[in-house]
């Protein structure tokens, strides 16, 4: 190790296994590759990530040109992108154990300081990363950062990204709130096949056997890794990992759809119960491997003590980000999918409404179970089976946490949306089944309404509170409240929602499920769905803006103690390979003490 600027300055390599690993390395590059393509050596660029005021975890793949065997790596940190003053330098052998995925944890760095990076294996060199450490928790500083999730990559392009890294200003970091990979190939519910933008799944569970075979979802660590590999090789995300560190959480398609704990619903329970603790456990390994996060995996614990990524970062005086894990420790959703209308929860009582009365029309479906729930029935049944999102040991942390935060600013981040989404039907020419006010997903907040109240209650004192959101692919910005149904004068907090990198948007996805059904578009549905937003915001005044058909990418600026101001990013296409160059931009602002959304433009 090569010291400078703090004589304690060393670094910590954490393997697939969590081993730490004293970075101590010679001059020596190490390996003996004859690589002629850096891109053979490094196929998925590098990353950093969790900036820290004292560290910053760095990443990289570096395969073997053979095929097969360990790879030593050479880590070099500076000052400058000529590495002229280095301040970092060592080597590790990284091997197929953890597919080759290196990641490294330079400490006792400086806070709020600009670093470059590189890997150098046998004679290849990757290219230059920049990151950025932390501030200080009491350095007056304003930030600048991005949130996104969503990034189908199925007949879809980083159209997004491209946008960000052309168009936008430099940010401190990017927040990932969830959907990093989608974990299915080709699923006629969302996804599209272009043959010039497709997965291979290696293994992979047959979601259409009858069908279409190839129609597949992630079941095993190598096509969860194979997927992160596929997904990590576009040039576009490659580059926004190399000119900015991510903190990144996950949702569910890092594992499986609307997932809950260790549970799918791929087959909405027609071939029983869709617990698999393997795929699980596989999932979070190839996630940890691919993430540059600063978390610990545990490869001897059972699920979910393997990985815990719920956690908190400072970034200064002003911003306090508090992550959470919203898959790990969820309840079930209330509604089975394997139920019947004439059910209802085991040992309810007679003025539990059975499921019919929530929109459950039939077995083994996410009509009346995740989707499209009838608000009414579902909000007893939910009284009565009190679900959790985020499991007592969380719920306890993040409310604790809020609370003892002093940063100006407490930023949520979000897997799923908060703001009450509820789409009234009943005075629109329809039939008497569909007539009446709807929850449009259950899978977010809206069916854990019983935890969500305790948890705004708990917090409705705290000042400047914002969550920041992704998952449900749209634009929507709103103010919360403890009951959405009884609001008080004036709201406790806000939510700024990011639409999908790539993902079909909220709009697309229902108008995908009603075109499907002759039924429902018998019945007049479809003349609906280009009023979605109309009829959202009209059902639900907490939304102070919405757009359901779009893609992009959010921008939030903290001013001090003064205001947040978010920019939404948004791209109309991202099924034409190319992009022309344009991008709507709608701006907001919530100035501090006010918990209010304002549209400046």
């Amino acid at each position: 190790m090569r010291l400078r600027r703090r004589d304690f300055l060393q670094a910590i390599v954490v393997t697939a296994a969590a081993v730490p690993f004293s970075g101590c390395g010679s001059d020596d590059d190490g390996g003996g590759s004859t690589a002629a393509d850096p891109d053979a050596e490094f196929p998925q660029g590098l990353a950093s990530g969790d900036p820290k005021p004292d560290s910053v975890v760095l990443w990289t793949r570096a395969v073997p040109v053979s095929g097969s065997g360990s790879v030593k790596v050479r880590y070099e940190v500076a000052l400058d992108e000529a590495f002229e003053s280095m301040v970092a330098q060592g080597s590790v052998s990284v091997t197929e154990d953890s597919d080759w995925t290196v990641r490294i944890k330079p400490v006792g760095l400086e806070p709020y300081t600009q670093y470059y990076y590189r890997f150098k294996a046998g004679k290849m060199v990757s290219d230059v990363g920049r990151t950025k450490t932390a501030p200080t928790a009491d350095q007056d500083v304003n930030v600048r950062f991005a949130f996104a999730s969503c990034q189908d990559f199925i007949g879809r392009y980083y159209h997004s990204w491209k946008a960000f890294l052309e168009q936008e200003e430099p940010v401190d970091f990017v927040v990932w709130l969830g959907d990093y990979i989608y974990e299915t190939n080709g699923d006629p519910d969302f996804q599209l096949n272009d043959p010039n933008r497709k997965i291979d799944i290696q293994d992979g569970i047959q979601l259409l056997p009858d069908s279409d075979p190839t129609v597949k979802a992630a079941s095993s660590l190598a096509d969860y890794r194979g997927i992160y590999k596929q997904y990590r090789a576009d040039e576009n995300l490659r580059k926004a990992h190399q000119m900015f560190p991510f903190i990144t959480i996950w949702d569910d398609h890092e594992f499986a759809n609307d997932c809950w704990q260790d549970h799918s619903t791929d087959f909405n329970e027609a071939k029983g119960e869709e617990k698999n603790t393997p795929r699980r456990e596989a999932a979070s390994q190839a996630w940890f491997e691919y993430q540059a996060a600063d978390v610990d995996w545990d490869a001897a614990a059972a699920f979910p003590n393997d990985l815990t990524i719920y956690r908190t970062l400072r970034y200064g005086k002003h911003v306090e980000l508090i992550l959470t894990d919203q898959r790990s420790y969820r309840s079930d959703h209330v509604i089975p999918e394997a139920a019947t209308g004439g059910q209802k929860p085991e040992g309810a009582p007679a003025d539990v409404p059975t499921y019919a009365e929530a929109g459950k029309l039939s077995a083994h479906s996410s009509l009346g179970s995740r989707n499209f729930v009838r608000k009414a029935g579902f909000d007893k049944i939910e009284a009565y089976v009190k679900p959790t999102m985020l499991g007592d040991e969380q719920k306890k942390w993040l409310i604790d946490t809020v609370k003892g935060s002093n940063a100006t600013w407490k930023i949520w981040g979000n897997e799923t949306q908060l703001v009450q989404m509820a789409l009234d039907l009943s005075s629109f020419q329809l039939p008497a089944l569909f007539q009446g006010n709807y929850y449009f997903t259950v899978d977010q907040w809206d069916g854990y309404r019983t935890e969500r109240a305790e948890i705004l209650n708990e917090l409705s004192g705290v000042t400047n509170l914002v969550a920041i959101t992704g998952d449900i692919h749209a634009f929507y910005a709103g103010e919360l409240y403890v009951d959405f149904d009884n609001p008080t004068p004036t709201p406790m907090a806000v939510e700024y929602v990011t639409a999908g990198i790539s993902s079909s948007p909220a709009q697309e996805i229902t108008e995908n499920t009603v075109n499907s059904s002759d039924a429902l578009k018998n019945f007049g549905l479809g003349d609906l769905v280009p009023q979605f937003d109309t009829i959202l915001t009209s059902t639900s005044p907490h939304y102070k803006y919405a757009k359901s058909l779009s893609h992009g990418i959010a921008i939030m600026e903290v001013d001090g103690d003064k205001e947040v101001r978010v920019t939404f990013v948004q791209i109309a296409d991202v099924k034409s390979p190319t992009w022309d160059g344009t991008a709507e931009r709608v701006k907001f602002r919530t100035a501090s003490g006010s918990n209010t959304v304002e549209i400046v433009s």
